[in-house]
């Protein structure tokens, strides 16, 4: 989830080597005549060092803590790694020569000898081990919590451009006028359709003024909107047009959406459908299915749909949709959008899971 650019590794590496390789490399300089069991010691240590940061920081972290949580899997491969270091370096560095004895110690160490050293040895390079994943951690998490503080504050901005791109999609003289006449027109044929559509209407303007100002809204009420909105446009539809609309019940009031996310391709629909030869067709199918949530909306089209949403010119654009969803919903999405001969299809699935309170609360709030 989180990305690390080539001059962030390079600094995180350059970092890693002034915190464990510069320390030995002065104090090597400074000391006239140190044993050579001590610089291998250092060199060797050093090494452990950094190679438990850097495989923390770039691997081990990001996939275990930051991924999926597996907290578990997190603290037994750093278990397994240190104990590791702590069992098997002594043997090696003592086999090599490197592993340093008591000074009143001769020349064989005794077996209490030996436990002592490898005692002193496994405590204060295991503490180093643990403050080396600890320091890998601290500085990940700042990364991760700088990323989602941007991360919200992009999506913010975003969010508040969306809106005020579909007020003036939807609010404008042009809209209000074409819907208003449509109902007027309904009083004398059929009054309680009219009364229907200007009640539909009403809770149209009520949403988008005062519901989608929140960063999310329930997804019933995301529905019942695309619901009404889609009467509402099929008043002033061409007749040969067939509209076919398929919109789930939506009951469980802990899944939440975006608000106006899915209205800018039902929009788009509507705006681009084409009716030559008195084939034209909408068909809006909105489901949930086993941990997706599906929408798949489809047109009649003249094969400049796909044009016009890549330029931005129809609604907020296919372009501010994709960043919306990378914002909202990362790696928990897909929008696959097709264009063959006589038809447009966009098709949106987001996992369920992304939908929940808990996970929406969290991802605008920072890292858990």
């Amino acid at each position: 989830m989180f990305k690390t650019s080539k001059p962030g590794a390079a600094a995180v590496i350059l970092l890693a080597f002034l915190l464990f390789y510069l320390p030995s490399m002065l104090a090597l300089f400074s000391s006239d005549g140190e044993p050579r069991s001590m610089t291998m010691l250092n060199v060797a240590m050093a090494t452990c060092y950094t190679l438990i940061f850097i495989l923390n920081y770039f691997i081990i972290i990001p996939k275990t803590l930051f991924g999926k949580d597996r907290t578990a899997i997190f603290f037994a491969t750093n278990l397994i790694i240190v104990a590791g270091l702590c069992s098997l370096l002594p043997i090696w560095l003592e086999t090599h020569g490197g592993l340093p004895k008591p000074r009143h110690a001769h020349k064989a160490l005794t077996e209490s000898q030996r436990f002592m050293v490898y005692a002193r040895f496994a405590i204060r390079d295991g503490v180093m081990m643990v403050l080396s994943v600890s320091l890998a951690y601290a500085l990940r998490l700042s990364k991760a919590r700088e990323e989602m503080r941007l991360r919200v504050l992009e999506l913010e901005s975003e969010r508040q451009n969306t809106e005020l791109m579909s007020l003036k999609a939807q609010l404008n003289p042009h809209f209000l006028f074409n819907s208003l006449n449509n109902i007027y027109a309904l009083i004398a044929i059929d009054p309680d359709k009219a009364q229907q559509s200007l009640h539909e209407l009403s809770g149209m303007l009520r949403f988008m003024i005062y519901d989608s100002q929140s960063s999310t809204v329930e997804l019933s009420k995301e529905i019942k909107f695309l619901s009404n909105y889609t009467r509402l446009m099929s008043l002033r539809l061409n007749p040969s047009v067939k509209l076919t609309c398929s919109l789930p019940d939506i009951t469980d009031t802990t899944l939440r959406i975006a608000p106006l996310l899915i209205l800018t391709l039902v929009e788009n629909a509507f705006k681009h459908v084409a009716v030559e030869d008195n084939s034209g067709f909408i068909d809006i199918h909105i489901e949930i299915c086993d941990d997706t949530f599906l929408c798949r909306i489809s047109n009649s089209s003249a094969n400049r749909h796909m044009e016009n949403l890549e330029s931005g010119n129809s609604g907020v654009g296919l372009k501010n949709i994709e960043k919306q969803l990378y914002l909202l919903y990362p790696e928990q999405y897909n929008l696959k959008v097709d264009e063959t001969s006589g038809k447009y299809e966009a098709k949106l699935t987001i996992k369920t899971s992304a939908l929940t309170n808990k996970t929406q609360s969290a991802r605008f709030h920072g890292v858990t």
